[in-house]
C-alpha cells in the first residue's frame, strides 16, 4: 500500500477483488507486480563493507584465514594484508590509508603476536574500528596477550583470542548499518540457543 493508502494497493489482493478477469486487468496485475519488484531492488542494502585482516608476519596465514572463513559466513568482504607497525611503519599507515579513502565501512582486524604493536597503531593512525586477534598459544599466552590487553591512553581497539569472536565482532559493527548482516547474526543466535535446548532434551530424555 503506497503512503500507507489502500486505495493505491498493488498487492495480489487487486486480482482478489476482479469480479470478472479482462485483458485490462491482467496488464494492470502486471504491472502492479513490476512496480513491487523494482522497489525491491531498493530495500537491498549496499554491499559497502570492508573487514581487512592486518598480519603482522605472513606465518600468521593461517590463523588470518580462519578469520575471514567465518567473516565469510556473515557475508562480509575481506581483504588479507601483511603490514607490520614496527618493521614497516610507514607502509603499514598507507595501507589504513588507504581502505579509509575507500567509501565503505571498514573493520580492521589485527593480528600480531608478540609485541603486538600493531592494533595499537592502527586504533591511534585511524577513526574505524579496530579488534586484536592475537595468533596466541598455550606457551605464550600469559605473555603475549597482555601487548593486546594493556594498550596506552587514548586508545580503543578491542581484543578477542578466537577467530570467530574477531569474525562475530567485525560483523556486530558492521550490522548496525546493514540488515543483511544483522539477519545471519540473529539467524546465529536462534541456531545456538536451539543447540542447547536440543542437547538438554537429549541429556534429560537419557
Amino acid at each position: 500500500w503506497p503512503s500507507g493508502d489502500k486505495r493505491l494497493m498493488v498487492d495480489k489482493q487487486v486480482y482478489r477483488n476482479l469480479q470478472s478477469v479482462t485483458a485490462s486487468d491482467l496488464d494492470t496485475v502486471k504491472r502492479n507486480f513490476e512496480w513491487v519488484r523494482d522497489q525491491l531492488d531498493h530495500l537491498i542494502p549496499k554491499n559497502d563493507n570492508m573487514v581487512v585482516i592486518l598480519m603482522g608476519s605472513p606465518s600468521d596465514e593461517e590463523h588470518c584465514n580462519k578469520i575471514k572463513k567465518h567473516c565469510v559466513s556473515f557475508g562480509l568482504n575481506v581483504d588479507i594484508r601483511v603490514a607490520s607497525a614496527h618493521k614497516s611503519t610507514k607502509e603499514t599507515l598507507k595501507i589504513v590509508k588507504y581502505y579509509e579513502s575507500l567509501p565503505l565501512q571498514v573493520v580492521f582486524i589485527a593480528v600480531a603476536g608478540r609485541s603486538n604493536g600493531l592494533g595499537p597503531v592502527l586504533s591511534g593512525n585511524c577513526t574505524s574500528p579496530v579488534i586484536n586477534c592475537p595468533p596466541v598459544n598455550t606457551d605464550n599466552v600469559h605473555l603475549d596477550i597482555w601487548s593486546s590487553l594493556n594498550v596506552p591512553s587514548g586508545l580503543g581497539c578491542s581484543t578477542v583470542m578466537y577467530p570467530e569472536a574477531a569474525a562475530l565482532n567485525a560483523a556486530q559493527i558492521l550490522a548496525l548499518n546493514n540488515y543483511m548482516i544483522w539477519s545471519k547474526l540473529r539467524v546465529k543466535l536462534f541456531n545456538n540457543s536451539t543447540t542447547i535446548v536440543r542437547a538438554d532434551q537429549k541429556m534429560h530424555a537419557a
